[in-house]
């Protein structure tokens, strides 16, 4: 159910990004998607990865969080979704090995229409949720839930808001490469930045496609 009612929130995280949409999946781009490794988790999902750095057409493209994740949903992929410790050290020895500075994940703090339910308040605590996946993030507060960082612009831990002074939400979530003496780490970040991504396989988007196209190799 938490998944379900996340998956709905995420959809409408678009009407917030000045009426911006998620992009639909395109089968034959989906049939080419470039797959750089493939890592099964703990739970025995595997899933396959694209690392925007790797390929040589997108070396050097650094985007916003949503054209991110339209990019990877064009070839039935999302921003990638870092649901276990083990996923998320997996997707920052590639991060650490290609000397990348940032990445944007799919993660995303519930601040827009639909994100007034009592257990997403605070949203800045309860409210962060993957986006690709539609998995909640454990409360900010118990550190041991995720992978953020004690230290940021302002020497808080994180997530800070920092650019809410300044009327930019931080609300999308990326990880900073010793950005602040840290480590890799996770950080809130305002969505308009330009970064490279990671995408990751999602079941929904290949499963749409398969379910139209039933002769296509996915």
């Amino acid at each position: 159910m938490m998944r379900t009612i996340f998956t709905v929130l995420a959809v409408a995280v678009t009407v917030v990004l000045a009426q911006r949409r998620l992009a639909l999946p395109d089968p034959r781009s989906c049939a080419n998607r470039v797959r750089h490794a493939t890592y099964r988790d703990a739970r025995g999902v595997a899933h396959s990865y694209f690392f925007s750095w790797e390929h040589q057409p997108t070396r050097s493209l650094e985007v916003d969080w949503l054209d991110a994740r339209n990019i990877c949903r064009r070839h039935c992929m999302d921003a990638v979704s870092l649901e276990t410790p083990q996923e998320n050290e997996f997707i920052k020895q590639r991060i650490a090995r290609g000397n990348v500075r940032y990445i944007w994940t799919s993660g995303r703090k519930c601040n827009f229409a639909g994100c007034d339910r009592p257990d997403l308040q605070p949203p800045n605590e309860n409210g962060w949720f993957w986006s690709g996946s539609g998995v909640k993030i454990g409360p900010t507060t118990q550190r041991n839930t995720g992978d953020w960082s004690y230290t940021g612009g302002y020497n808080q831990a994180q997530p800070d808001n920092r650019e809410a002074a300044q009327g930019n939400d931080e609300s999308c979530l990326s990880i900073l490469n010793n950005f602040y003496n840290d480590g890799l780490k996770w950080h809130d970040v305002a969505c308009y930045h330009l970064k490279p991504f990671v995408c990751e396989d999602s079941d929904e988007l290949l499963n749409f496609v398969r379910s139209r196209n039933p002769g296509l190799r996915l």
